[in-house]
């Protein structure tokens, strides 16, 4: 199954997560996720987001707009975990952009801030 169809039925399935992928430059990769990242949606993001992983050439970066997250669970936090250390494995940076303090403070909580590189601004 395509990324694009992985998506729609995503997005179609969660009434409270919606995951969008601008791939516009082959070496840049975007990933938005906007509303709450609980334990099922977690669980259904992860396939999702490891396809992408795999099709993702080496060397390239995979950002994370956060922006309109409102809530990550603690399964969430392990879901950005898992995609840091995939792509350390094959040389892909991964950012997270745009925390909400609210989502940042989870993150902080479970004592792993420090593990993610965070950006925020345009």
């Amino acid at each position: 199954m395509e990324i694009s169809e992985m998506l729609r039925q995503f997005n179609e399935k969660n009434k409270y997560a919606k995951i969008f992928i601008n791939t516009e430059q082959e070496d840049l990769w975007v990933i938005q996720i906007e509303g709450e990242l609980d334990l099922q949606s977690s669980a259904d993001a992860q396939v999702i987001l490891d396809m992408i992983m795999n099709e993702m050439p080496s060397r390239s970066r995979l950002i994370f707009n956060l922006q309109k997250l409102s809530y990550v669970s603690s399964t969430g936090v392990g879901l950005f975990a898992n995609v840091v250390v995939a792509g350390n494995k094959r040389g892909i940076q991964v950012i997270l952009r745009d925390l909400q303090p609210k989502v940042e403070q989870v993150f902080s909580l479970l004592g792993i801030l420090s593990f993610f590189s965070i950006e925020y601004g345009p």
